[in-house]
């Protein structure tokens, strides 16, 4: 599964590798961050490509399962009501996507056959025209191991910028490229949030979640100012608290602020695995 994941699965496949090693009697559970979108409508899942490739696998997955998972889990407790209607969860860190879930399930998300779609991530380039793909290998004399290394460890906000895929840094910069990363950021944030309302038929609430997601005040007002159309209304004194509820009181939607443990998540499922039911704590 590498080539799906070139960033994340050769690392995973080395601590299990490791383990083997070292405890080879030791059972090991992986947590597939895909698995939380198993259940996504057909019609979430298809490329406009030929059936007989959607049937070899080529087709939409979705990512950052586990720290959704985790999100409508914390939200049913935090907000029975909300998680039981349409909420899109804004999972936004060094890698970036949006989930659209109806009572907690999803229905649609931004990442498809790879991690690297979707919104502008820190190295990723998120959602590009397959045609400029081409266009590097067949104009720029672009190989695809250089064109794999472009989009995702030299683009996003790294490359707009050409200063730093921390967005941290990005805030601290009087660069002008700096500022343009960050609209980018936000533009694409809001452009994808507005098309996962179609997959829901509207929406009750957003959640934010991640590094920049739970921390930064200036790109959640800048996402939610460009929704504002929806009825938004942002509490600017919650938002720059990092408050659990940063929306107005009379604002048509909800928005909340949650931190995500995806490492509880694991926990959880591997507790579930090695674990015979009702024996778990």
């Amino acid at each position: 599964m590498c080539p799906l994941a070139p960033l994340h699965q050769p690392h995973n496949l080395a601590a299990i590798r490791a383990i083997r090693t070292l405890a080879p009697e030791l059972p090991q559970v992986a947590c597939f961050d895909t698995g939380f979108h198993h259940e996504l409508p057909e019609v979430s899942t298809r490329f406009g490509l030929p059936r007989a490739l959607h049937d070899k696998g080529i087709r939409r997955y979705g990512f950052h399962g586990l720290s959704y998972e985790y999100i409508a889990r914390a939200l049913r407790e935090a907000d029975p009501v909300l998680a039981s209607g349409r909420v899109i969860a804004a999972h936004l860190g060094n890698g970036a996507s949006l989930c659209a879930m109806r009572d907690g399930l999803s229905m649609d998300t931004t990442m498809g056959f790879t991690a690297l779609d979707g919104l502008l991530m820190g190295t990723r380039c998120g959602t590009i025209d397959p045609g400029a793909v081409l266009h590097l290998q067949t104009q720029e004399g672009m190989t695809a191991p250089a064109v794999e290394a472009l989009l995702y460890k030299q683009s996003g906000l790294l490359g707009v910028s050409g200063i730093s895929s921390d967005m941290r840094a990005l805030h601290m910069s009087d660069d002008p490229h700096a500022a343009e990363a960050i609209e980018l950021f936000a533009w694409r944030a809001a452009r994808e949030a507005s098309a996962l309302i179609l997959s829901l038929g509207g929406i009750d609430g957003i959640v934010f979640t991640a590094g920049i997601g739970e921390n930064d005040s200036v790109i959640r007002s800048a996402i939610c100012e460009r929704l504002a159309w929806l009825g938004i209304a942002i509490d600017a004194q919650a938002n720059t608290r990092n408050a659990p509820v940063i929306s107005m009181a009379d604002s048509e939607i909800i928005v909340r602020v949650i931190p995500t443990d995806e490492e509880r998540m694991i926990a959880i499922h591997t507790l579930a695995a090695l674990v015979p039911a009702g024996d778990a704590s």
